[in-house]
């Protein structure tokens, strides 16, 4: 965080200007097919996709970067349809399920009581930032942030692209700025709000009320929808709306989601997390528990946060497959000589060890980043996530050092224990000297077996306020 200004900053770092061949590695071109072959990118676009025979000795021309990945498989960027950067470090709060969102916000929205206090004594802009990260480790590269955004944080320096160009409001709990904020949306842009999320007659009646406030058409993309009854569906499939579905969000608060029926009828659907607030995990988790608990074919859940995600987001970068031309948004994981579609729905975030975004690393394993040169590697810091280290484009040593001031302690992501590097890999710049650390993270029998202890002088000096000037939470 910057002394002065109070914002955080990260060394800016675009895509090399020279162009990145990725040889041997299988590339998805379907949620159902992968062939072994070449990519290369130059700047933030994919030049050339090239098939060829595993462990080729394809070599692009010197001015090139070249590496191998031999033994992984390249997929396009994940997408999240849906989600709330913001409360990424909240833990799930109350103990449904309820009729409709309106009484879980009424049950949970404490603000001055733990453990909601000391998550908003942690500056939006870091948990802007955790946000990013969260999603990160999960493979996804492009989200949709349902919330107010910084200008300031979703600069070029953001490690996962924002689209700017959506329109959106809360719900109908507030008509006014749902007519406004639709006018101000471009007819050639979506237009997102939650709609119906509940299971009663309140939840019911949001449909006909948003008829009567704007034209229905496609433009509309609404998130959740479980309170719409099927003459509603009949309309909203006539008219072309979209929908965002957020099942282990709904299963949660209301004790149910929509059916596969649905979802596998409705034309225009992509999947979202929402936030920690009440859906715990991460989209990888989610997508593994629909297709366990809800049998969900692979094709379909691959589709929901790729293909079927970009056209409903109408997004214009070709984010959601790999093309030439597209952007260069893509992660590897090991290949287990399986489709990419039953690849997703069997990984977590563990497997995931590289993601480009548009044509930066933005995250790698320590064995990924052994494969390319320091210049593309510039600007990473290293974080570890329940003891594994990772390599992230973002200011982990100094989110690390506020979210500890505004906590306490070291935080939670996706139910994943937090913490700064202990290894050779560990920025020796950076911010989050060792007199900041109370003690080093570590494993509860690692704790035992060395007897630490935090000192009372070790909390010393924390913030007597709340820096971050949040009073309530808009859910």
């Amino acid at each position: 965080m910057n002394a002065t200004t109070g914002s955080v900053s990260t060394q800016l770092t675009e895509a090399t200007s020279r162009a990145v061949t990725l040889k041997n590695a299988r590339i998805a071109h379907s949620a159902i097919t992968a062939t072994h072959g070449t990519l290369s990118f130059l700047g933030p676009r994919i030049e050339t996709l090239s098939s060829h025979h595993p462990m080729s000795s394809h070599i692009a021309g010197d001015h090139q970067i070249v590496a191998d990945l031999s033994g992984f498989l390249l997929m396009p960027g994940l997408i999240n349809a849906h989600d709330h950067l913001d409360f990424s470090l909240f833990p799930r709060l109350g103990e449904g399920p309820w009729r409709n969102w309106r009484e879980w916000a009424a049950t949970i929205h404490h603000p001055d009581k733990s453990p909601v206090k000391e998550h908003l004594c942690v500056p939006r802009e870091i948990r802007f930032w955790w946000g990013a990260v969260r999603n990160l480790l999960c493979g996804v590269t492009t989200l949709v942030q349902h919330d107010r955004c910084l200008p300031c944080v979703f600069e070029s320096a953001f490690p996962v692209h924002i689209p700017n160009d959506y329109g959106w409001a809360h719900s109908l709990a507030d008509p006014r700025q749902v007519i406004d904020r639709f006018r101000e949306t471009s007819d050639h842009a979506p237009f997102i709000l939650h709609l119906a999320e509940g299971i009663d007659a309140a939840a019911e009646a949001e449909f006909d009320e948003l008829a009567s406030l704007l034209p229905l058409d496609d433009r509309i993309v609404f998130v959740h929808g479980t309170g719409l009854t099927a003459a509603q569906w009949k309309r909203a499939e006539q008219v072309g709306m979209g929908l965002i579905w957020c099942p282990v969000s709904n299963l949660f608060n209301l004790g149910r989601t929509l059916s596969l029926d649905h979802i596998q009828c409705h034309s225009s659907v992509a999947l979202g997390t929402d936030s920690p607030l009440t859906a715990e995990g991460d989209l990888l988790d989610h997508i593994r528990f629909i297709a366990r608990e809800l049998q969900a074919q692979p094709a379909l859940l691959y589709e929901l946060v790729t293909t079927r995600a970009a056209h409903l987001l109408r997004l214009k970068r070709g984010e959601g497959s790999l093309r030439s031309g597209h952007v260069a948004s893509f992660i590897a994981v090991r290949d287990r000589n399986r489709s990419p579609a039953e690849t997703l729905t069997q990984i977590s975030w563990e497997d995931i060890e590289l993601v480009i975004e548009s044509g930066r690393i933005v995250l790698s394993s320590m064995e990924m980043a052994a494969r390319f040169p320091a210049e593309l590697l510039e600007g990473l810091e290293s974080i570890r996530i329940n003891n594994i280290e990772r390599l992230i484009r973002a200011p982990v040593q100094m989110m690390l050092r506020e979210t500890f001031k505004g906590l306490g302690f070291w935080p939670d992501l996706s139910g994943r224990k937090l913490g700064p590097s202990l290894g050779p890999h560990t920025n020796p710049c950076r911010l989050l000297q060792p007199s900041d650390m109370p003690m080093p993270w570590c494993t509860a029998q690692q704790e035992k077996d060395q007897n630490i202890e935090a000192e009372p002088a070790e909390i010393a000096g924390l913030p007597e306020d709340c820096h971050g000037n949040v009073t309530s939470l808009v859910f």
